[in-house]
């Protein structure tokens, strides 16, 4: 494991992830994310896969992330996995009560309340600071890509 304060992060993973931080730093929301969980209280792990599988555990306060799963938005953006990183980065700094009840409630658009906060939030800010896509709602279908800050296909 890499130690970045309070997250640790796969030593596999590093080189995916200091790109990923690098990238998503360009975003002053993105920055002051990171800044708050490697400083934060709660010890939290990020580990990678290659199953499109991004998503934020809050009773193992793990970030389960892959970087090298893009995604196509229904209304016809792109988003690197890097974007997927700093929305999973913002479920876990906000991980409380407040937002274990917004988990929990629903919303016809985007699932739960909690990620409409992340989606219209954060997200929508990093993507347009970075020139990515959007979305309205809480879908899109993922590819592959060779880095994590690629939005372009494989051939």
């Amino acid at each position: 494991m890499v130690h970045y304060g309070s997250l640790d992060v796969a030593a596999s993973a590093r080189r995916d992830f200091d790109q990923a931080v690098a990238y998503l730093s360009q975003d002053p929301v993105e920055r002051a994310l990171f800044a708050r969980l490697e400083h934060g209280a709660q010890h939290v792990t990020l580990t990678t896969n290659r199953h499109d599988a991004d998503y934020y555990d809050p009773n193992t306060h793990a970030i389960h992330w892959d970087p090298h799963s893009a995604m196509a938005t229904a209304n016809g953006g792109r988003q690197s996995p890097a974007l997927g990183l700093g929305h999973e980065v913002d479920h876990a700094v906000h991980d409380g009560p407040r937002e274990w009840q917004r988990s929990q409630t629903f919303d016809p658009r985007y699932d739960t309340a909690e990620e409409r906060r992340v989606i219209t939030g954060s997200e929508r800010h990093a993507a347009h600071t970075l020139g990515e896509g959007t979305r309205t709602d809480h879908g899109g279908a993922t590819y592959r890509v060779d880095s994590p800050v690629a939005m372009a296909l494989i051939a």
